[in-house]
């Protein structure tokens, strides 16, 4: 029995190089984008209609995903500071003003609620 776990050990070792060869990553997946490279047509798009993509609802670390920037709690994007998360949509202030974006979100199931089967 010991010879056929020697020999599953030396086939996994062997898979093991094929298996990983795929193209290198470019970026780090979990780093967090920056949001001191963004380019004047990302400036427009609050203006022009922003869209909540996500959410991470998280106390005062929670973030939100608006065109592809994220944005945490307090900063500020064109004007517009991040005040509160909560679950699909995100309040903006401006000028003393509150402006509520809210996420589309599909579902398979109408009416579902979060946690319920």
């Amino acid at each position: 029995m010991s010879a056929w776990v020697y020999r599953l050990a030396w086939a996994a070792l062997v898979a093991l190089p094929v298996a990983a060869t795929g193209a290198p990553l470019k970026h780090d997946p979990f780093a967090r984008p920056s949001l001191s490279g963004s380019t004047s047509s990302a400036g427009a798009s609050i203006s022009s209609g922003p869209r909540l993509i996500a959410v991470i609802v998280a106390g005062k670390k929670s973030l939100v995903n608006l065109n592809g920037a994220i944005i945490g709690i307090g900063e500020e994007k064109d004007g517009y500071r991040l005040v509160r998360v909560e679950d699909h949509k995100a309040i903006f202030e401006k000028n003393n003003k509150r402006i509520v974006l809210d996420m589309e979100v599909s579902s398979l199931k109408p009416d579902n609620e979060r946690g319920s089967q």
